[in-house]
């Protein structure tokens, strides 16, 4: 039915001059919610910061473990829980803000600025003011972060509600009460998660949840970053003060496998707190993470209005073996196992041996991970880190803050597409680094390059061939670094969005 009759009236009210055309917007508050090593950490006494300002304590300029040293959990940060962050939060480490310049850790690598999510997200609101980032601690647990989550959306809602209110242009007749629209990269998407579960009446008065690349079934990688002095036999200094980190926190015991993981030959097993111990973690942490995805299993709470948006064809660690002469460490393993629907591995009928299949991923998180619970997802070939600046990432954020038509496919729809690997533990000055390109026939057509990504240097173009150590058809380029630097791979193939990633280069151990 048409709104302008035929004497100028609009729905029956006489209407001089051209209709007017509104923006289209949403009415709703929006809180953006980072991923691990997301958000800026300082000390709250000093005001130093600790994570993701200066790069020199990853490039090796910078003498002496200071930050991560003050990174570590103490025994109260360990045992943080809800309970803690309603009761007595704690105050040793504040989150500054979202993370605004690139960053890297080992085995996790790459993670870029959130500004452009945001940025975005401005843009498809009422005023600037309705989205609201979450910056938090990321070391500590997920329920810790949950609670102080749920607290500030509650706030940031009732806020925007009673700017709402006060403007009579977007006080319409009959519109809804504005609700939350949360967008959550990674470990966010846990935090959101924590947050709803407890709060059912937060749940009750969020529209959608938007969750990019987050492991629903933990990251294998979690247990590699773990294992990282195992691993290695001469580890560098960087490597050694993460390790050393990382096996305090809680929030990186989170994000521990809750999936059947272990491959055994014929069999496959979950972590037990055991294992996590003896691969370099710590047990108490392990079992209260393990026992988290044992009660989502049980009882899976579902996302109100969830929109998973998943990172695919990209070369992703999914289960782990031990190293047969040295169990205390585990080894990644490019492929995950089929589970039939009564729990049961799928084996081959003739044989007998557990079907394994390359499930692929986002180079971090695994597709069954980022998929779980989701009723359409949507997928989008992209590295985990650079998900949340990933134009096709950005353009689904935005349909749906507008509630558009649900998209179920960014890529070609068939699963298989361009892949970017780089080394997980980063490089040394003055050793080639290896650059491998998954899932072309050829390179012709195609640009990899190199560039500075904390200074405005233009790129090196590489050269791709075919890697004759490896089975799969993969292309390969060398790169060597002139100087300690946190570096920016880009892969353009000319028909999909350019996959990025990040690699770190530092100075040679003294």
């Amino acid at each position: 039915m048409g709104m302008v009759g035929a004497d100028g009236s609009v729905r029956g009210v006489p209407f001089a001059g051209a209709v007017p055309v509104f923006e289209d917007r949403t009415r709703d508050a929006c809180v953006v919610v980072p991923g691990i090593m997301g958000s800026v950490l300082e000390d709250t006494a000093t005001g130093r910061p600790l994570w993701g300002v200066d790069l020199r304590m990853l490039t090796g300029a910078r003498s002496g473990e200071g930050p991560f040293a003050a990174l570590r959990a103490d025994t109260r940060e360990q045992g943080a829980d809800a309970e803690t962050a309603r009761r007595a939060p704690l105050t040793r480490v504040r989150a500054a803000g979202l993370l605004a310049r690139p960053w890297w850790l080992p085995v996790f690598q790459g993670l870029d600025p959130y500004s452009k999510a945001v940025e975005e997200l401005e843009k498809v609101v009422l005023a600037r003011e309705a989205v609201a980032p979450f910056p938090y601690d990321w070391r500590l647990a997920v329920s810790y972060n949950g609670a102080l989550l749920a607290r500030a959306a509650r706030a940031h809602l009732e806020r925007w509600r009673e700017r709402v209110a006060a403007v009579p242009e977007w006080r319409a007749a009959g519109e809804a009460r504005p609700r939350l629209l949360f967008v959550a990269h990674s470990m966010g998407g846990l935090v959101v998660r924590a947050a709803l579960e407890q709060d059912p009446e937060l749940a009750a008065d969020t529209r959608a949840v938007v969750t990019v690349g987050t492991p629903f079934l933990g990251s294998a990688k979690s247990v590699l970053a773990l294992n990282l002095l195992h691993a290695q036999a001469r580890p560098g200094r960087v490597v050694r003060r993460v390790q050393a980190m990382a096996a305090t926190l809680p929030g990186v015991h989170d994000l521990l496998p809750g999936y059947r993981c272990l491959d055994r030959g014929l069999d496959v097993e979950r972590l037990t707190p055991g294992h996590v111990a003896r691969f370099g973690g710590d047990p108490h942490l392990a079992a209260r993470s393990l026992a988290e995805h044992a009660r989502h299993r049980s009882s899976w709470f579902a996302l109100p209005g969830h929109r998973a948006i998943v990172g695919e064809a990209q070369p992703t660690v999914q289960t782990l073996e031990e190293r047969h002469t040295d169990p205390s460490v585990v080894e990644g393993r490019y492929y995950a196992f089929d589970i039939r629907d009564d729990g049961e591995l799928g084996r081959d009928p003739a044989t007998g041996i557990p079907a394994r299949r390359d499930a692929s991923g986002d180079s971090t998180v695994h597709l069954p991970s980022a998929q779980a619970g989701a009723p359409a997802p949507a997928y989008v070939f992209g590295q985990h880190g650079a998900l949340m600046r990933h134009q096709e990432v950005l353009r689904q954020i935005r349909r749906i803050a507008l509630e558009r038509p649900r998209g179920t496919d960014l890529g070609d729809g068939t699963g298989h597409g361009p892949g970017l690997e780089t080394p997980h533990l980063g490089g040394t000055l003055g050793q080639p680094l290896t650059l491998t390109v998954t899932g072309l026939d050829t390179p012709a057509g195609v640009s990899l390059s190199v560039r500075s990504a904390t200074t405005s240097h233009p790129g090196h173009p590489l050269t791709l061939r075919r890697d004759p150590d490896r089975t799969d058809g993969a292309l390969s380029a060398r790169f060597t670094a002139d100087a300690p630097d946190l570096y920016q791979v880009t892969l353009d193939t000319g028909r999909h969005t350019p996959l990025t990633q990040l690699v770190l280069v530092t100075a040679p151990d003294a």
